[in-house]
């Protein structure tokens, strides 16, 4: 089974159902669409400043290349390198220019397929509204009870000594 997350935008006009049927399912794990296609891959998913720091890199290691001479199988082992790089953190450069845009991580949903976490979240989502809350409408953040704090352990009598 795979993990799946899923973000939903900030809130519209059109009310909270509006909101959960736009909501978008990434799935967690590797990229090969990133590893296999790089620089292409971070253009279609819109990722602007991934692409410019793509093309700064290999920019500059080609003017490095030019410099000193690099052999070409080092030049491969650092295009695998970015690539793999990109494979594995792929999905999160999308989670996170979405968070970026003010979307919430509404839900993590376990599936085997992309179709089934995406009917697994809409269930879910309909019948009880966002699993998670933005942060922004979340509870506030318990304090510090005043008084001695309650010792966990084996020696609940040592009373900080």
């Amino acid at each position: 089974m795979a993990f799946y997350t899923v973000m939903t935008p900030p809130s519209t006009e059109g009310g909270e159902r509006e909101t959960i049927e736009r909501a978008r399912v990434i799935p967690d794990g590797f990229s090969w669409g990133a590893f296999l296609f790089t620089g292409l891959w971070l253009l279609g998913q819109r990722l602007w400043l991934a692409t410019l720091l793509f093309a700064l890199i290999w920019g500059a290691i080609f003017y490095v290349h030019s410099r000193f001479g690099f052999h070409p199988s080092a030049l491969s082992l650092i295009y695998w390198a970015i690539a793999l790089f990109l494979g594995i953190e792929g999905r999160n450069f999308i989670v996170r220019k979405l968070t970026r845009k003010g979307w919430h991580l509404s839900d993590v949903v376990e599936a085997r397929t992309l179709a089934e976490a995406e009917r697994r979240y809409f269930e879910r989502a309909l019948a009880y509204g966002p699993a998670v809350p933005p942060l922004a409408a979340s509870a506030p953040v318990a304090t510090r009870p005043s008084g001695p704090l309650p010792i966990i352990g084996l020696f609940p009598e040592a009373q900080g000594r």
